[in-house]
């Protein structure tokens, strides 16, 4: 910012002034008098120096609204079903499991609908499998006691994310194919079976803190996963 300096007119300058501004003119024999009103309001002389006003600020402020932004609401927690049937939609069941027989009792298995399961303590130095398979809170199987190895299941695990993390990194490094899929992520690996020219499928769904589990031999679906997140979270 540039300072601009104002000078002051001295005694020498304000009389060369008045000798300027008079030249022509006859001054009068006797000083007149100035009227009291005149004196009051005549300008001040200009030697004289006067403080500018200064401009005050007000020392109020004027309110301010406050905005309160309320928390963002707690997501609800997932129910994982106990009725096998209730995994996907009626249609979905109808074209994907009705012709195989639930949870047969050939097998050891209950012989009905409920798929309801105890989670567990896995136990040191467990597998991620295991880790996976003792947090089940459902456990579902599809086969025909009639058939050879065909077959398929569902399972679902509730577990922490910070866990579940490491798991997936782990299946990624021994070959599983995982992408983010459905708001979640899945890894899925696909391998012949041993015995029979068949393959066995098994995938792992990861979103939240719900693991869903998928292990198909011979059975063909139709974006299972999809109608199951559907169910779930829709």
């Amino acid at each position: 910012m540039t300072t601009r300096r104002i000078g002051t007119i001295g005694a020498t300058g304000l009389a060369l002034v008045m000798l300027v501004g008079c030249t022509g003119q006859t001054m009068p024999a006797d000083p007149v008098s100035t009227p009291p009103d005149e004196a009051s309001t005549s300008s001040p002389s200009p030697s004289s120096t006067e403080p500018a006003p200064t401009a005050t600020a007000p020392t109020d402020t004027a309110p301010t609204d406050t905005v309160t932004t309320e928390p963002p609401a707690a997501a609800t927690p997932v129910t994982i079903p106990t009725d096998c049937t209730q995994i996907v939609d009626e249609a979905t069941y109808a074209t994907t499991f009705a012709d195989i027989p639930l949870n047969p009792v050939e097998f050891g298995l209950s012989g009905t609908a409920s798929g309801a399961k105890t989670p567990s303590d896995p136990g040191d130095g467990a597998s991620a499998i295991e880790i996976i398979g003792a947090a089940d809170e459902l456990s579902c199987y599809w086969r025909d006691p009639r058939a050879d190895v065909s077959g398929i299941s569902v399972h679902m695990a509730r577990l922490d994310p910070s866990i579940t993390g490491p798991l997936l990194e782990g299946f990624a490094a021994d070959g599983y194919d995982c992408t983010t899929t459905d708001g979640g992520r899945a890894c899925q690996i696909v391998t012949p079976d041993p015995q029979y020219p068949v393959e066995r499928t098994q995938t792992y769904f990861v979103r939240d803190d719900i693991v869903v589990t998928v292990d198909q031999t011979n059975v063909p679906t139709d974006d299972l996963i999809g109608s199951i997140v559907t169910r779930l979270w829709g």
